[in-house]
C-alpha cells in the first residue's frame, strides 16, 4: 500500500477503510480532500425553546430530576452522533478538522443545544477561512457564555474573553502586551446572546465607544476591528500554522524549516485553511515521519471503528470509553483543551488502550471505571451500568477482503493496513502462529486484528 495514502487517512481521517485494503485509486492528496471534504450538520437536538433556554424548576424535585435525566440523555445523543458522523468516508476530513478545531476553540457549556450549534458553526468552517471561523466562533454563544463575555460591560469590563481570543486563538503569548487586552476587551464590550434564542446579540448600550490603543493603533475599535487587526499581523498565520504542523505533520518538529514558507502561503491566501492542509500533507506524504504522533481517545475509538467497520450495539459504550480514557467531545479540561502526543501516555493509560482493542472485538467487559470529573451534571452513573462493551464486527466480510493465498501473506495484509510503520518480527511471527491455530478464515482474521491492535504500534498514526 502507497505510504502516501496511509499518511492521508491516518492523519487527515481517522484511518483507512477496509474496501481500500483490497484496491486503492490512483488519486493526487488533492482529490482525496476532495472527495472526503463533504458537509453534513449534526441535528440530533431540536431547536426549540425548551432545548435553548430551559425554564427554571425550583421546588419540584421529580420535575429537576427529569430535566437532568433529559440533559444527560441529550449528551450521550450529541456525542454518538459525532463520533458516528467521524465513520463517514465522504465527510471525513471535514469532521478531523472539526476535532482539531474543538480543541483549539476549547469550549465547555451545560448547555448541549448551544454546544451543537457550536460544533455545527466549527464544521461549517473548518476547511474554509480561518478569518471566517474566527469570526463565527467568537461571536458564538456558547464561547461567549465560556469565557464571560456576556458579562462584559463597559462600566466593568471582562478582560476573559479578549485574553484567551489572542493567547489560544490567534497570536499567542508574548505577542500582545496587558494593555492590549485591557483595550480589546473594551472594544468587545456589548458582545453577547439571546439566552431564549441562542443567537449573538449587540449589545449598544452596554458597549464603550471611547477610544481605544490597540497594538500601537488608536482609534474607536469595535471587536470586529479588533479581529481584523489580529488577522493582519503574520504571527497570528505562524501560530495557526505551527499548531496545524503539530497535528497533521510532525509533533517532535516544534519549529520545522520551512514554517515561514507555510504560514506565508495561508496569510496570502487570505487564511485558507484547506490550502494548508494540502500543503502539510504534501510535505509530508513522503517523509519518515509516519507513525510520530499519539493518537487521542477519540482519535482511537474512531480509528477502530473505522479500521473494522464495526458498530456499538449501546450507544452509550461509546460516551463510557471517552470517560475512562480522559477524553469525553464537547467536554474538554478547560480553555487550553487536551492533553497532545506524548501527554496521553503513562503506565496505567497505555494498559488500558492495548486492551481495548481485545475489549471490543471480543463482546468484553472492562474492569476500569468512568472518571470522576466533578461536574455536577455528569453522565458516568449511566455509564458505569454499560460496561459490558457491546461491539459489532462482520468478519465473514473482513476475512472476504484481506485473506489471501497463504496464512503469511495474510498477515502482512493486515498489518500493512492497520499499522503505520511494520511491527517487529518477533511481534509479526507471534501473531502468525497465534492466528494459525484457526479453522476458519472469520477466526483467522479476527486473531489478526485484535492482536496487532493491541500493540503499541497501533497508538501511532
Amino acid at each position: 500500500m502507497e505510504q502516501r495514502y496511509k499518511h492521508f487517512f491516518n492523519r487527515a481521517a481517522f484511518g483507512m477503510y477496509p474496501q481500500n485494503a483490497k484496491a486503492f485509486p490512483d488519486e493526487s492528496i488533492s482529490n482525496l480532500l476532495k472527495s472526503a471534504s463533504g458537509q453534513r450538520d449534526i441535528h440530533v437536538l431540536a431547536d426549540e425553546p425548551e432545548n435553548i433556554y430551559p425554564p427554571k424548576i425550583r421546588d419540584d424535585r421529580e420535575k429537576r430530576n427529569e430535566r437532568k435525566a433529559k440533559i444527560k440523555a441529550s449528551w450521550i445523543t450529541l456525542n454518538t452522533a459525532w463520533i458516528n458522523q467521524m465513520n463517514e468516508p465522504s465527510l471525513v476530513v471535514r469532521e478531523k478538522m472539526t476535532l482539531f478545531w474543538h480543541d483549539h476553540f476549547a469550549c465547555r457549556t451545560k448547555n448541549p443545544y448551544l454546544a451543537q450549534q457550536q460544533n455545527n458553526t466549527i464544521r461549517q468552517h473548518a476547511l474554509g477561512s480561518f478569518s471566517n471561523l474566527l469570526v463565527a466562533v467568537s461571536k458564538d454563544p456558547a464561547m461567549l457564555q465560556f469565557l464571560n463575555n456576556q458579562q462584559n460591560r463597559k462600566d466593568s469590563p471582562n478582560e476573559n474573553f479578549a485574553r484567551e481570543v489572542m493567547e489560544l486563538f490567534t497570536l499567542g503569548r508574548g505577542e500582545y502586551t496587558e494593555q492590549d487586552i485591557k483595550n480589546a476587551a473594551r472594544a468587545f464590550t456589548g458582545w453577547g446572546f439571546n439566552p431564549q434564542t441562542g443567537q449573538f446579540v449587540f449589545r449598544k448600550g452596554v458597549h464603550d465607544p471611547t477610544t481605544k490603543t490597540f497594538r500601537g493603533k488608536t482609534g474607536n475599535f469595535s471587536g470586529d476591528d479588533i479581529i481584523s487587526m489580529i488577522l493582519e499581523d503574520p504571527a497570528t498565520a505562524k501560530f495557526i500554522t505551527l499548531k496545524m504542523w503539530r497535528y497533521f505533520g510532525n509533533p517532535k518538529q516544534t519549529v520545522p524549516e520551512n514554517i515561514h514558507e507555510l504560514s506565508q502561503s495561508i496569510y496570502t491566501s487570505g487564511y485558507n485553511i484547506s490550502f494548508l492542509l494540502e500543503n502539510i500533507l504534501k510535505l509530508t506524504s513522503e517523509s519518515n515521519i509516519t507513525g510520530s504522533r499519539i493518537k487521542s481517545p477519540v482519535e482511537l475509538i474512531a480509528g477502530i471503528r473505522v479500521h473494522t467497520a464495526g458498530q456499538f450495539k449501546n450507544e452509550a459504550n461509546i460516551l463510557f470509553l471517552q470517560k475512562v480514557m480522559g477524553q469525553v467531545l464537547f467536554q474538554p479540561p478547560n480553555v487550553g483543551g487536551w492533553p497532545t502526543d506524548e501527554e496521553w501516555i503513562d503506565s496505567a493509560s497505555l494498559a488500558l488502550r492495548m486492551s481495548l482493542p481485545g475489549i471490543l472485538l471480543n463482546d468484553s467487559e472492562t474492569e476500569f471505571n468512568a472518571k470522576d470529573d466533578g461536574d455536577a451534571n455528569s453522565v458516568n452513573h449511566v455509564l458505569d451500568k454499560n460496561k459490558k462493551i457491546s461491539f459489532a464486527v462482520d468478519w465473514s466480510n473482513l476475512s472476504n477482503i484481506f485473506v489471501r493465498n497463504t496464512s503469511k501473506r495474510t498477515i502482512e495484509t493486515i498489518e500493512d493496513y492497520l499499522l503505520t510503520k511494520p511491527a517487529s518480527a518477533d511481534n509479526r511471527k507471534s501473531i502468525e502462529n497465534f492466528a494459525g491455530k484457526s479453522t476458519q478464515d472469520h477466526e483467522f482474521v479476527k486473531k489478526a486484528f485484535t492482536r496487532f491492535m493491541s500493540l503499541p504500534d497501533y497508538q501511532l498514526n
